[in-house]
């Protein structure tokens, strides 16, 4: 009897319509006329929907159904429902809900009402609550008097709307939207709003356009109330299966007044040199191009990463206070295609170098390098399995408008052969190195003194090297220990040629850094060894390499290099890098540093002293913490502190807070910002206060409070 009735019930909510097929199970079904009431494990499913309820009843004549108690509604593949209470409407899909609980897995929230309704194009909710946090006790939730949420565009319109946080109400508004669609469209992006004590009032607003899969643009204007205003861009583009790319830009224009103040702020107490800030990038890369004319077993790479700028504002007034900008942006383009065997390359570099915009020849005397070709055979046997060789030939075009430039071929052959000794105890090796560069120079003189031309130069490097090595590995009661040490001797050869000045001079006399300095090999006998040690678990503990040269012929010693690792703990390991000159009687490089990491706090402490040259020495501190808080929070630090110039880089002191559904941080901090002046480069001391909140998936704001030092700094 009940398969009968189930049956008859399958007929008559055929008529659900035209609209979709739809069937109803229960324990208990009774039929007066045209309403049919169940009760009991109430099931009702179709295409759309999957429906349970305690009781349901349908009037077959509206083609309305009800449902009562305990309302689970599943409608398509990711939204849920509950409720106390539903109506559908089968005709015109209209429904109302009681007590309305409902979440989306796309869109990532939920939604809760005492009333709600939908039709056509929206869902509407009154007394609505709306989340992305845990149901039960939300870290943040908007509640409003009238929620109404489009179908299509799943857009959230909220009118009178409170936000609260722990429950707490936090700032009320007459009307509250956004999307909760996480899909790629078109539309605006979270706007960022900050302050500044002598830039004014800041707000950027994205605007987004997303037309097509191949493409789309971002635009973002911003204005500064005390400063300016501009607009930055990105175009971001794929044109094949293979390849993607994105053309970047934008233009900040200063007003009169913020220059006359900012001259005084700058460390030369000089104008800033432009008015307006502009330059554009280009970043394309592609793995695909000529190979499929020549071999698809072949590897292919093209990667472009231009960039143009008048001056470093350009870069800073794109608000990434976080990133580390190097005076010396760089341009580059590579293409490589290769084989098992050989492998071509052709590569170029563009550099601005922005501390020298605003002197007298600009970045006019910046050395470039376009194009360079590069022809490489790899690595293979030749006549005997242990005789190797390799082939690399390389040319270059290091031009400039002012100064030295040159052409460059080099030719490098390297021929190997390797010998185990005593049962592989041993190993034997002998390398022919055949290293050879001719340069043509253009407004180059022989030295400071002599004022000929010097044009050309060929430059010959031939060497032998022998070594034997050998490595050893032994268990003891607590310990594992493996060791690999040897011995190498180097012969010079054949020379020709010096390349070894640091400096060169053009035809007018003007100093420049030898761009192509290279030392000779000298005869030279070295030892060195690698060692590690291990618990008895398997952990490494220690790790220590040494090597110590002596030169021959100059009776002297090379630099002395030392590199040890500890790892006390898994937890936590220090560390010490060296390089000592015997000549100099002094260490030209000393790094020291320590880490330390648990589930709740982790440091780290560097410290580096180099040697640049007679004149140039670097001193400097870096260290970086944080400590896990409760509640999903943590503190974080860390500072730059330059001891050679005696002054403090950066430092900063933050905490934030990290949940799925929402993340804040509050930070201070304090820096050297760059900045170009009509008299070369410059610095600005900034303070800042930073912060940032954001809420998934409305967005978030970011909130930016700072004021520049007088008279800038060091």
């Amino acid at each position: 009897m009940l398969r009968k009735v189930l049956t008859f019930l399958s007929l008559s909510f055929s008529a659900f319509g035209q609209i979709q097929d739809v069937e109803l199970l229960a324990q208990d079904v009774q039929k007066d006329g045209d309403i049919v009431i169940a009760n009991k494990n109430v099931v009702v499913y179709s295409q759309t929907y999957l429906i349970t309820a305690d009781r349901a009843i349908y009037d077959q004549a509206n083609e309305i159904i009800e449902l009562f108690g305990n309302v689970n509604m599943m409608k398509g593949p990711s939204e849920i429902s509950r409720s106390n209470y539903a109506k559908l409407n089968l005709k015109n899909k209209f429904s109302d809900f009681e007590a309305l609980f409902m979440m989306n897995k796309e869109m990532e929230v939920w939604l809760k009402s005492d009333e709600s309704s939908s039709d056509d194009e929206y869902y509407t909710a009154r007394k609505a609550i709306v989340s992305s946090c845990n149901v039960n006790d939300p870290d943040w939730q908007i509640s409003a008097s009238t929620a109404m949420l489009n179908k299509e565009n799943k857009f959230l319109h909220m009118f009178n709307p409170v936000f609260s946080i722990g429950g707490f109400p936090v700032f009320y508004l007459p009307y509250f939207g956004f999307s909760t669609d996480t899909t790629r469209r078109t539309g605006l992006l979270p706007p960022e709003i900050g302050y500044s004590r002598h830039e004014g009032f800041y707000y950027k607003q994205p605007i987004y356009f997303a037309p097509y899969k191949q493409w789309d643009l971002e635009l973002d204007p911003q204005i500064r109330t005390r400063r300016g205003g501009g607009v930055y861009g990105a175009f971001r583009f794929a044109d094949s299966p293979y390849s993607k790319g994105e053309i970047s830009f934008g233009f900040f224009e200063d007003r009169e007044k913020y220059r006359d103040r900012q001259r005084a702020r700058n460390s030369n107490q000089q104008t800033l040199k432009n008015k307006a800030h502009k330059g554009f990038g280009f970043a394309y890369d592609r793995d695909r191009l000529f190979k499929g004319l020549i071999d698809e077993n072949l590897q292919e790479g093209l990667w472009i990463k231009a960039t143009y700028l008048n001056d470093i504002d350009y870069l800073n007034l794109q608000d990434q206070s976080d990133d580390d900008y190097d005076s010396l942006v760089t341009s580059k383009l590579n293409y490589f295609l290769s084989g098992e065997d050989h492998y071509f390359g052709a590569y170029g570099k563009y550099n601005i170098d922005t501390q020298k915009i605003g002197n007298r020849h600009e970045n006019k005397d910046t050395l470039q390098e376009y194009p360079s070709f590069q022809y490489h055979k790899f690595t293979d046997s030749i006549l005997h399995p242990n005789l190797l060789y390799s082939v690399d030939a390389q040319s270059h075009n290091y031009t400039r408008r002012i100064g030295v430039t040159a052409k460059q071929y080099e030719f490098n052959a390297p021929i190997s052969f390797h010998l185990p000794l005593f049962d592989d105890t041993f190993m034997f090796s002998f390398y022919e190195n055949i290293y050879a560069s001719h340069i043509d120079y253009a407004h180059k003189r022989v030295s400071q003194i002599d004022t000929s031309d010097d044009k050309d130069l060929d430059y010959i490097d031939n060497y032998h090297r022998f070594t034997l090595h050998t490595d050893l590995a032994k268990a003891y009661e607590n310990f594992f220990h493996t060791i690999n040490f040897g011995g190498e001797y180097i012969l010079p050869g054949y020379q020709k040629g010096l390349l070894e000045d640091e400096f060169i001079f053009d035809s007018q006399g003007r100093q420049h850094e030898n761009f192509l300095a290279k030392e000779r090999k000298k005869e030279e006998m070295l030892g060195y060894a690698t060692q590690y040690f291990y618990t008895s678990g398997g952990r490494k503990f220690l790790r220590h390499s040494i090597s110590q040269g002596y030169y021959l012929e100059d009776g002297e010693y090379s630099d002395l290099k030392n590199s040890i690792h500890l790892y006390l703990t898994p937890n936590f390991s220090l560390y010490n890098r060296l390089r000592y000159s015997h000549i100099d009687k002094k260490f030209n490089f000393v790094q020291s540093g320590g880490a330390y990491s648990n589930d709740l706090f982790n440091v780290n402490l560097t410290h580096t002293v180099e040697k640049k040259s007679e004149n140039k020495k670097d001193n400097y501190l870096t260290s970086a913490a944080g400590i896990k808080l409760p509640h999903h929070s943590q503190l974080r630090g860390g500072f730059q502190y330059d001891l050679q110039r005696n002054y403090t880089k950066l430092w900063f002191l933050g905490v934030s807070h990290n949940r799925k559904c929402w993340n804040y941080s509050i930070t201070y901090r304090q820096e050297l910002e760059p900045t170009t002046t009509t008299q070369g480069a410059a610095t600005v001391k900034t303070h800042s206060v930073l912060f940032l909140v954001n809420f998934y998936p409305m967005g978030g704001i970011h909130y930016d409070v700072s004021y520049e030092q007088e008279n800038g700094a060091k």
